[in-house]
């Protein structure tokens, strides 16, 4: 079942990106289908997933969007906090609690 290119799951690269790559490369018709961008390759009759890679190249190539800012100043902030609160308490159980914070929000941004 093919998702509507309007309607934007979690996905773990923009839309925006993902166009401009299939332009830049001659790719055509993208759309989501499982949480994953497909596209035709050129002179392709059968779509494929977009490399991860070229991707992943072009997104780090790319601005954060503000979310992404937000959300690793937000880790960044706990984990120092974490690791001020144990010293000043001399309690290892706060680091446990903030790697704890700092791995569940990382993961809630992943796909």
């Amino acid at each position: 079942m093919k998702t509507s290119i309007t309607s934007t799951p979690l996905l773990k690269y923009s839309l925006d990106v993902a166009r401009a790559w299939c332009q830049e490369n001659g790719w055509s018709d993208l759309f989501i289908e499982q949480y994953r961008l497909w596209a035709f390759p050129p002179g392709g009759v059968m779509p494929l997933p977009l490399p991860e890679c070229a991707l992943e190249e072009v997104t780090f190539n790319s601005d954060l969007s503000p979310r992404q800012i937000l959300s690793q100043a937000l880790v960044f902030t706990a984990a120092i906090g974490s690791v001020l609160t144990s010293f000043a308490t001399h309690s290892p159980v706060v680091l446990v609690v903030g790697f704890a914070a700092c791995a569940i929000a990382i993961g809630l941004g992943e796909p």
